[in-house]
């Protein structure tokens, strides 16, 4: 259980908005002190504002987990000791209950009040990222974590090193043992961290498996950031092969991949380095069930949709782009218009 948010050790100071936790590290992970953090606001009702120095890099964990809240921000103090918004560039002011926009824009218009700090000119490097979700029927003989090792060999070379409940990873890769803590855990889901191996012949990577029951079974949700050795990425047709692999082994509710850009060794630092841009997309069986293979194969600027997975329950594999042209989020909203109405949930973005 995690602490009442006012014993939480890596609260800083809490408001009625927000929970605000100040970190002066060059890499924060997601720790110990920041996953009780983040728990403990989310069970108070509130969201989680970061604060660090524009030296300071984000872990993908943390990144992708930690500012998904309406109010949740990284927040980032300047060369000249103004504050900015660490995803976006913004610059912030703190009005006594959180950090909120100094926007200089007027109603309506967009916010172009950008902190010089965040637009410095810096060489980025390629971050191929994964959303994985496969459903498993609630069974004793149920083990996690095998979607994970198939997508980790396929995009680094190697499966897991590891896995833990926070950053570092300090166990050594068992799915067995991690389906056992989750076993322990349920009914409440359990967010695990998981860790590339280490080694110049593996693509660095860092990872996450959240497992939650719903009405249908229990969920596995894996994500995955693996730093390319430069700016481009695979082709989306070799990537729908890695996901028809595990849609022939798993029931796959949906896969979302991108291209993105960070540092060289897969961190994120407060600045421009470009727009995550869509590679493609998987809907699973639930979404062809309320229509046809021909019919969802037939979307507006997707040729090479194809079935993916076993012949009798199908998904779909819907080639999107290179994972570099942001137009291309042109054709992910046409795919939208398409699969929600057949009922399934859209794969989002940050």
């Amino acid at each position: 259980m995690p602490n009442d948010l006012i014993f939480s050790p890596g609260v800083d100071l809490i408001t009625e908005k927000v929970a605000v936790v100040m970190q002066d590290r060059p890499v924060i992970g997601m720790s110990a002190w920041l996953s009780d953090a983040l728990t403990s606001a989310k069970v108070a009702g509130l969201d989680v504002q970061l604060v660090t120095p524009k030296t300071s890099k984000l872990t993908f964990p943390v990144r992708s987990t930690l500012f998904n809240g309406f109010n949740a921000r990284w927040v980032v103090t300047g060369e000249d000791g103004e504050y900015f918004d660490g995803l976006n560039g913004v610059r912030l002011k703190w009005n006594g209950e959180q950090f909120l926009p100094r926007s200089t824009a007027k109603p309506g218009e967009p916010n172009s009040d950008l902190h010089p700090d965040y637009v410095v000119q810096e060489e980025p490097f390629g971050q191929l990222q994964f959303t994985v979700r496969v459903r498993h029927k609630p069974v004793e003989s149920l083990v996690l974590g095998r979607t994970a090792e198939r997508l980790f060999t396929a995009a680094t070379g190697s499966g897991p090193a590891g896995w833990s409940t926070s950053e570092p990873v300090t166990q050594p890769w068992s799915p067995e043992a991690m389906t056992e803590y989750c076993r322990d855990r349920a009914p409440d889901p359990t967010w695990l961290v998981l860790a590339g191996q280490p080694g110049a012949e593996f693509k660095p990577a860092v990872g996450t498996l959240e497992a939650r029951r719903t009405s249908s079974g229990l969920d596995e949700t894996v994500t995955l950031a693996v730093a390319q050795p430069t700016m481009d990425f695979p082709d989306a047709n070799k990537i729908g092969e890695w996901i028809d692999e595990i849609a022939d082994h798993f029931e796959l509710v949906s896969a979302m991949v991108m291209g993105a850009y960070g540092a060289a060794d897969g961190t994120y630092q407060p600045r421009f380095v470009g727009m995550a841009c869509p590679i493609g997309m998987a809907a699973g069986n639930e979404a062809v069930r309320a229509s046809s293979v021909d019919e969802m194969v037939k979307v507006e600027g997707i040729s090479r949709a194809l079935a993916i997975g076993p012949a009798h329950a199908p998904a779909i594999w819907y080639p999107i782009g290179d994972g570099r042209n942001p137009r291309d989020w042109q054709k992910y909203a046409a795919l939208m218009k398409k699969l929600v109405p057949a009922g399934a949930a859209p794969a989002g973005r940050r």
